[in-house]
């Protein structure tokens, strides 16, 4: 089911059938270098669509596909999902994109939507950003799609800043 499109993403839910296309995503250890679960095997991608169905049919969102419009391929995934940090159950934007597409702003033009529909859709008050302090490339999607104040903490073993987004401080870039 489609959830939203950015002009070159097209964003739906995750399907049992994405499961070989994103396990090649998700298994890279470079792109699962900042997750604290590290790279996933083709069974563990299939228990995280199935976790992503889920949520989608308990909470209303979740981790959604992120197809390429030219190619029409699976290129990694963006979504909202709950978190405890702190003690705090919070939802936080998350996102893994196939190596190939880095650099390309494709990270910050689905979470930015990711963004606007979780508060338009889901009204949602406020969603947080979890990034280690040594992805220094997941930061800046973070403030480029608007989460400016952070504080630093410990969050699935690793040194993580949190950012936070309101929703009535979201601007529409």
């Amino acid at each position: 089911m489609m959830v939203t499109e950015t002009e070159r993403v097209l964003i739906r839910e995750l399907e049992s059938s994405d499961t070989p296309a994103l396990s090649k995503i998700l298994g890279d250890p470079s792109v699962m270098e900042f997750s604290s679960k590290g790279a996933l095997t083709e069974v563990d991608t299939a228990k995280f669509i199935e976790g992503c169905r889920s949520s989608y049919k308990e909470q209303g969102y979740g981790q959604w596909a992120l197809i390429e419009k030219q190619s029409g391929a699976l290129i990694g995934f963006c979504g909202l999902s709950n978190a405890t940090v702190d003690g705090v159950e919070v939802v936080e934007v998350a996102y893994r994109l196939a190596q190939v597409q880095w650099g390309k702003g494709l990270a910050s033009e689905a979470a930015r939507k990711v963004l606007e529909y979780g508060f338009a859709k889901c009204n949602i008050e406020s969603i947080v950003g979890i990034v280690s302090l040594r992805h220094v490339a997941s930061i800046r999607v973070l403030e480029k799609i608007g989460f400016q104040s952070f504080y630093e903490t410990q969050y699935g073993g690793w040194d993580v800043r949190v950012y936070r987004l309101n929703k009535h401080n979201l601007k529409i870039l």
